[in-house]
């Protein structure tokens, strides 16, 4: 009877540890598997910076032997009478530390006056560039020949300088003082100014706006 008992029991016992060992090694068998499945990378990274700076640009004239920046300038003539012609340069350049090159438009208010002459005066310009290293040209009557480069008026023509003036066309500067430029007035008092206009003046102011153009 307790053999048969033990014989009995003992074939279940085994399977069931069977069994066991069977899940434990499947479960060791998915663990292994999942290990093997995570592989390890190599990375790197590269940065880069960048440094943005501003430029820098503007423009100086000279109407009298001295540069400025001013902005704006005066002219002041002589006596005059009728039929009278007076000429006056202004040269224009940007400043050495001037990065970019720019253009220039050239504008002028209505003149002011204390009688009578400013009916009868009238101008015109020229553009006359100097080269680097060269001294400037001259301006006087033979600047104004039918192929000069004119910015105000024409070979026939001329501006009142009681209108108000806004120039068309532009001018190039080059950066850092590589280029000059002359504008050539030419001022006269027309023939036919009234008696009334003796002892009364006019005074004018032209400006020359910049502006600063991309490179390339």
């Amino acid at each position: 009877m307790t053999e048969r008992h033990a014989a009995g029991n003992g074939e279940p016992h085994r399977a069931r540890r069977w069994r066991q060992v069977r899940a434990l090694l499947a479960g060791g068998l998915v663990l292994g598997l999942g290990a093997s499945a995570t592989i390890a990378a190599w990375t790197d990274s590269e940065n880069a910076s960048g440094d943005f700076r501003a430029g820098a640009f503007m423009i100086e004239a000279n109407a009298d032997g001295t540069w400025n920046n001013t902005r704006q300038m005066t002219f002041t003539t002589g006596t005059m009478f009728p039929g009278s012609v007076t000429y006056a340069p202004v040269l224009l350049r940007t400043t050495p530390d001037t990065t970019v090159a720019g253009e220039l438009k050239l504008s002028g208010a209505p003149a002011s006056s204390s009688g009578a002459i400013i009916g009868s005066l009238e101008y015109r310009t020229v553009l006359q560039p100097v080269p680097a290293g060269s001294p400037r040209p001259a301006c006087g009557a033979a600047a104004f020949t039918g192929g000069a480069q004119y910015v105000v008026g024409g070979s026939s023509s001329w501006q009142p300088l009681a209108t108000a003036l806004t120039a068309g066309s532009t001018q190039r500067l080059e950066a850092a003082q590589r280029s000059t430029l002359q504008y050539c007035f030419e001022v006269r008092l027309r023939t036919t100014a009234p008696n009334a206009a003796q002892g009364t003046s006019a005074s004018s102011t032209w400006t020359w706006d910049a502006t600063s153009v991309p490179t390339g």
